[in-house]
């Protein structure tokens, strides 16, 4: 049975449609809204390994098993890996593959993430702002004995927690695409990744 293409032709395509999902996720104010493109954005990211390996296909390159393909990928990327088990465990009610439950993901959620920062005297740099993917919730001072020891900054959003560490959904799902665009160009020159 031919897929329904939706106007979507190739790797490329799909490749492209992750980052419109990204910053519609991005931009999204509604939490209900955020979850949707969360789950869209790991759907596509996941799928675009399949539509990679016909890419190469289509291009003539000798991909091999299409399995061992995607399998190498999620390894040779965290955050291909993480996405994989984010758009699996989110879509089906009840995954019954053991392979694809190696991989652990513990939670995806709006959430908190806790920086902290040790003070080094007089030449410190100044506490840390900005995290990719959080908002600023607030900074402040670790005292001990009366004096700083350190800063706790405290960063707000959807938040990926793989094995008790913690990272924001949006620097994930950058990697990842920026893994996927780096091998469709690598196709396209005519090279299999070093991965393979």
């Amino acid at each position: 049975m031919p897929s329904i293409r939706l106007g979507l032709e190739s790797a490329p395509d799909f490749l492209a449609k992750a980052r419109r999902e990204l910053q519609r996720f991005k931009n999204a104010d509604k939490e209900q809204d955020r979850a949707d493109h969360a789950l869209n954005l790991a759907v596509t990211v996941h799928h675009l390994g399949d539509w990679t390996y016909h890419h190469g296909v289509q291009l003539g390159l000798a991909m091999g098993d299409p399995g061992n393909f995607l399998g190498n990928a999620r390894n040779a990327n965290g955050s291909v890996k993480l996405l994989h088990k984010i758009a699996d465990t989110t879509k089906h009610h009840t995954l019954s593959r053991q392979n694809v439950l190696e991989i652990q993901v513990d939670e995806l959620g709006d959430g908190r993430l806790a920086h902290h920062q040790d003070f080094l005297g007089i030449d410190v740099q100044a506490p840390r702002t900005d995290l990719p993917g959080g908002r600023l919730l607030y900074v402040r001072t670790v005292i001990d004995d009366d004096e700083i020891v350190g800063y706790e900054t405290v960063y707000e959003g959807t938040v990926v927690l793989n094995g008790g560490n913690g990272q924001f959904f949006d620097p994930i799902c950058e990697d990842a695409i920026s893994f996927w665009n780096v091998v469709i160009q690598a196709l396209d020159d005519g090279q299999l990744p070093d991965w393979m």
